[in-house]
């Protein structure tokens, strides 16, 4: 199954894992290595497997080399089998949001069709055609991809002792259409939430959820990102521009009260109406169709909305994490081995790279080695991953442990 047509997927891997300095101060964050891959492959190959055969990848312009050789190898393996194309951000822009990476002049000459934005630090198991087919099922603008909390998972990581405040999103959700019409961060109020009258009335039924994780994973319609491009007050997508449109929603197009002035001139040409307007065969079709999305009511398909924004809330029993914390990253490698097949589309797991250099004797099965690591004889290692190029020299003692790429441990 081919795709690309219809759809443009674009990954976003220029972030510098703020929250995760530790270890990300040196090198890409893309590029930290979770079980025997690099963070990136993972969101790489789930494209893939959906049908995906070009993917559009945004970096910093001073990781590109170091990112596409890494990237490179992989294709060379055979374990990826995608024209990468990459686009890089150079040095004094290094700062952009994720709606102003998209905003690229870069970008936008690239992209041509409705695309899918990706974060490079997810890591699930999520079908994402099911996704599409929500978006493609209600010709919607957005579709926002949700799953819920995962907190429970009590996760001691090693080192320094940081407090992390975690801020949690209101998501409101109409019940019976699935339609996204609430978006906000609990940071926005202080005690009471309050909806907008126009809203209960039009979506009655609305669910609102408290501990639902936004997956960075969005369908956008060609028109949003055409929208996007000419509006340049948005930074980032989460925070500013997605709820913006969800806000919309509730809008109507504005039309002059005085007919004696022309519409052209009255017209805002950034009016978000002014990019949404729908295809008049789809319209034609709708108004022939006995298909409404909601019931109760005498209101139209669709209340004639032509921005329409959908939650797609991941089902019961997925796996999904954001690696964006030192906590999710030890959390990731500690559970890689046994979550393998389903986020890496069945492919086999390889534990010992033959690149590998193995003088010792005692290695349990659940260690993960790298391209050109150097374990040294009397050392030992267990439930371990030894990046690529590290040397464990003698007399040394490795148990649960992540040791990263270029790492030289001496002796004892």
């Amino acid at each position: 199954m081919t795709i690309q047509s219809e759809f443009q997927a674009v990954v976003l891997a220029a972030g510098r894992g703020s929250r995760m300095l530790e270890i990300t101060s040196n090198q890409p964050k893309c590029l930290l290595p979770v079980g025997p891959k690099p963070l990136l492959w993972y969101i790489l190959i789930k494209l893939q497997s959906c049908g995906f055969t070009d993917v559009i990848l945004i970096v910093l312009e001073n990781q590109k080399a170091e990112i596409q050789n890494v990237l490179d190898k992989e294709l060379e393996t055979g374990s990826l089998d995608l024209k990468i194309d990459f686009v890089g951000i150079s040095e004094e822009k290094e700062d952009l949001g994720t709606a102003e990476s998209l905003r690229l002049k870069e970008v936008q000459e690239k992209l041509k069709s409705d695309v899918l934005v990706a974060s490079c630090d997810l890591i699930c198991d999520l079908n994402f055609v099911e996704i599409l087919n929500v978006f493609r099922k209600h010709n919607a603008s957005i579709v926002s991809v949700m799953f819920p909390s995962q907190s429970g998972d009590s996760v001691v990581v090693p080192g320094p002792k940081s407090k992390q405040k975690h801020e949690r999103d209101l998501v409101g959700i109409d019940e019976q259409t699935g339609r996204l019409v609430f978006l906000a961060s609990e940071s926005d109020f202080e005690t009471d939430v309050s909806l907008p009258i126009n809203l209960l009335k039009k979506h009655p039924k609305i669910k609102i959820y408290s501990k639902l994780i936004d997956s960075h994973i969005y369908i956008l319609k060609h028109w949003v990102i055409q929208y996007l491009k000419n509006e340049d007050g948005f930074s980032s997508l989460k925070g500013e521009f997605i709820p913006y449109v969800v806000k919309k929603q509730l809008s109507r197009p504005q039309n002059p009260t005085n007919m004696n002035v022309s519409v052209v001139n009255t017209r805002d040409p950034r009016d978000i109406f002014n990019f949404s307007n729908e295809n008049e065969l789809d319209l034609m079709i709708r108004d022939a169709s006995s298909y409404n999305d909601h019931t109760g009511d005498l209101k139209p398909t669709y209340h004639n909305d032509t921005i329409r924004c959908y939650a797609y809330i991941a089902p019961k029993g997925f796996m999904g994490l954001r690696v964006n914390t030192l906590q999710a990253y030890w959390s990731i490698n500690g559970k890689i081995q046994e979550i393998w097949d389903k986020v890496s589309c069945n492919m086999e797991i390889v534990k010992k790279s033959s690149k590998a250099e193995i003088e010792s004797n005692q290695i349990d099965e659940k260690c993960i080695l790298w391209d050109g690591c150097k374990l040294k004889e009397k050392t030992s290692f267990k439930n371990c991953v030894i990046g690529s190029n590290s040397i464990v020299n003698s007399f040394s003692r490795v148990f649960n442990s992540i040791v990263m790429n270029n790492v030289v441990l001496k002796e004892k």
